[in-house]
């Protein structure tokens, strides 16, 4: 019973992580193809891959778990600082609640990016101060993308 609950535990955290990659990002960006979401989603992806990508290129810190590496974008790839699947989670979460304004929204928006930055950490792809630093960029995403637009 034990190892039927790991496993399923196991595939749900597989799948929440999901929300906060990349098709999930383009999903988003394309079912708000006609709301006033649709430039700053397009900006806060933007900006939270360039963000990540310049951290990446001059700081390495390898995964908990590993990966190997032949290349520059595998590389890339295989640093875990930070977390781009929580700054995309981090600010989307904050463009939502700021957009829909409710209680409930603001609620579950928090709660799915809290469930896919602890996916993260379980799943071995970061430590904890990733996931930190994936939500001080998905933060300061925001308020550029809130600045800016």
């Amino acid at each position: 019973m034990h190892k039927m609950l790991q496993k399923q535990i196991n595939e749900f955290l597989r799948d929440v992580t999901a929300m906060g990659g990349l098709a999930a990002s383009l999903l988003i960006i394309l079912l708000f193809m006609t709301s006033p979401l649709l430039v700053p989603l397009i900006a806060g992806s933007m900006l939270t891959a360039a963000f990540v990508l310049i951290i990446r290129i001059f700081y390495f810190k390898p995964r908990p778990k590993k990966e190997e590496f032949t290349n520059f974008w595998q590389k890339i790839d295989a640093s875990s600082f930070p977390s781009l699947h929580t700054a995309r989670i981090v600010f989307l979460a904050i463009l939502f609640s700021v957009y829909f304004s409710n209680l409930y929204s603001t609620v579950l928006f928090t709660v799915t990016a809290a469930l896919v930055s602890y996916s993260r950490v379980y799943l071995q792809k970061h430590d904890w101060i990733d996931i930190v630093g994936g939500i001080a960029l998905g933060i300061a995403a925001y308020f550029i993308v809130a600045i800016i637009l």
